[in-house]
């Protein structure tokens, strides 16, 4: 379902450009929502194949569905397009996410994707673990969708249970090791000085 890569993508892009300090505003997210549905462009039904249909009806009759832009080939491309255009990674970047996002949603389904097309066209790879339009996938986007919606209002979501014990951990290493990861040197023994030497006595007689 569109609704549910546009969901899923929009959420990763969101988690990863807070996280990372990538910029997120309106054309990114917008570009995030863009590859969310791009695989999608080989079925002249879908969201993005009917607005431009006579690009998605021939993609459609050269490759077929689930064909080369659902395959480890159209990922491949997306990297190097983001290589040789590095000045757009802005909007590259978020492209790709969504378009990943896309991807590993797909996986989840029975029909899978053909990650080696065109070289074994009918052998598709699959975890089987979400049903189109079933409610499983309803459920996985609501937790998504929530899950933005709470870091947004939160600005930011709550750790991961293992952080906070981890930093602990961390800063007594720190401590311990000194800054630089070295440890730390005993403190230096002071020096004893010699007793002084003795006066002679004066001989007596």
């Amino acid at each position: 379902m569109a609704s549910s890569h546009i969901i899923v993508g929009g959420a990763t892009w969101f988690y990863l450009s807070s996280r990372y300090g990538m910029t997120f505003d309106a054309v990114a997210f917008g570009a995030a929502i863009l590859g969310a549905l791009a695989p999608d462009i080989d079925h002249p039904k879908s969201t993005l194949g009917q607005m431009v249909k006579p690009l998605s009806t021939a993609i459609s009759n050269i490759f077929g569905h689930r064909g080369v832009t659902h395959s480890a080939l159209a990922i491949a491309g997306c990297l190097w397009v983001l290589h040789e255009h590095a000045a757009y990674q802005r909007l590259l970047i978020p492209f790709i996410v969504g378009y990943l996002t896309h991807l590993a949603g797909d996986l989840l389904t029975p029909a899978g994707l053909p990650l080696l097309w065109p070289i074994k066209r009918r052998r598709n790879f699959a975890l089987p673990i979400l049903k189109t339009g079933g409610f499983s996938e309803q459920l996985a986007v609501t937790l998504m969708a929530g899950w933005m919606i709470s870091g947004l209002f939160a600005n930011g979501w709550p750790e991961f249970p293992l952080q906070r014990p981890w930093r602990s951990v961390v800063a007594a290493a720190q401590t311990y090791l000194g800054e630089s990861g070295i440890e730390k040197a005993a403190p230096p023994i002071p020096v004893r000085k010699p007793p002084e030497a003795s006066r002679p006595k004066p001989l007596k007689g």
